[in-house]
């Protein structure tokens, strides 16, 4: 299947919601659901150590202790995440299969398949 704009050959493309008969949905790990807020947490510990380095007399130790301990729960999670994609990547190819009807953001161009 391409996952292309038969009109304008655009990438950004998402399934329309079909009326009736129960919607299939990817399953989604846990480890990303960890995984992500975790990355998010990281990149504003970091702003917040670099912040205090430019403008402070640095990062304490209770700033620079929380920044290694949501580093070590990141490394985790993606490992674990690692380990679950495979399993998330079929998910999410049975669910692009199982959608019939699609339409391009960029276009507003609809088709079914």
């Amino acid at each position: 299947m391409q996952y292309r704009c038969p009109k304008c050959q655009s990438p950004k493309i998402m399934p329309v919601a079909q009326s009736g008969g129960p919607a299939v949905r990817p399953v989604v790990p846990k480890s990303l659901v960890l995984l992500i807020p975790a990355v998010f947490i990281l990149l504003l510990l970091v702003l917040i150590s670099i912040a205090m380095w430019i403008f402070g007399d640095g990062a304490g130790t209770t700033l620079q202790s929380a920044t290694v301990v949501v580093f070590v729960l990141c490394l985790i999670a993606g490992f674990m995440f690692y380990r679950d994609l495979p399993d998330f990547k079929i998910s999410m190819q049975g669910f692009m299969q199982s959608q019939k009807k699609w339409k391009c953001r960029e276009c507003n161009h609809e088709w079914e398949i």
